[in-house]
């Protein structure tokens, strides 16, 4: 196990040391900050009550999910190809680890660095609440509601990320999710085909309605889909059964290529 959490101690730490990486987020900080969360003029109130904190928690990691998980998706997309470029591979199939626990190490350790930019935004943001008269315990609130639709995206995409590229260059893969992230989360199936509205969606959409009570009162002029708690459970099974599935072949994948070499 020590071959397997250093192989994970060294992705993190190659992953976050990265200054693309927080220059990327810091861009979207910025615009967050500026747009999506800057003070509105309709008037809504900050949460109360514990179920409104929940629902408040829940809209801020709808919203960043969106930008943020479509990026570290981006940024994770050349870890695994890395190793080939720098010509470690090598040094890494004759290490005792398994091929994989390596590629589970590999993924727990790029899933870490790029949910940590995202999560340093979000707590902030609920320390803002804070400091504005909210209850402290919106800052307990925040991390599970993050952990439940932010931390599950990121897994989702980070999966894909990795094992994509084994198949096609970095850059397409990269240009492909951007399409595949909007048209399969975010496009209503009444105008466009898509599976956004299928349990295939990792945007947190489920999470938000089902296990954190939708959007906040001020939002009831808008139509809500009506969620269940089933549904919501049921969405997470099938986006952590995708997540094996994708593990478990692109292992198959690595081994077949280790014959091969």
């Amino acid at each position: 196990m020590s071959q397997f959490f250093g192989v994970m101690r060294h992705e993190f730490k190659m992953a976050v040391k990265r200054p693309g990486m927080w220059i990327a987020y810091a861009v979207l900080y910025v615009f967050y900050s500026i747009t999506v969360f800057a003070p509105s003029e309709v008037g809504e109130g900050l949460p109360a009550t514990v179920t409104e904190m929940w629902q408040h928690a829940a809209m801020i990691v709808f919203y960043t999910n969106m930008f943020m998980v479509l990026l570290g998706g981006i940024l994770a997309a050349d870890r695994l190809q890395r190793d080939y470029r720098l010509g470690v591979r090598e040094l890494q199939r004759s290490s005792p680890i398994g091929q994989f626990l390596y590629l589970l190490a590999k993924y727990i350790g790029v899933w870490a660095a790029v949910i940590t930019p995202m999560f340093i935004y979000v707590m902030a943001y609920a320390g803002y609440y804070v400091a504005r008269g909210v209850s402290p315990l919106f800052l307990a609130i925040m991390p599970v509601v993050f952990l439940v639709m932010g931390g599950t995206a990121f897994a989702f995409v980070v999966a894909f990320s990795i094992a994509c590229p084994l198949f096609m260059p970095v850059r397409v893969y990269q240009v492909l999710f951007v399409g595949y992230w909007f048209w399969g989360n975010y496009l209503s199936p009444d105008v466009f085909p898509t599976i956004s509205g299928t349990l295939l969606v990792p945007s947190g959409k489920y999470a938000q309605y089902g296990f954190f009570h939708g959007y906040p009162e001020f939002f009831s002029k808008f139509n809500q889909p009506v969620i269940t708690t089933a549904q919501a459970v049921w969405n997470l099974v099938i986006l952590f059964s995708i997540i094996v599935a994708v593990l478990v072949v692109t292992t198959l994948i690595l081994r077949r290529q280790t014959r091969r070499a």
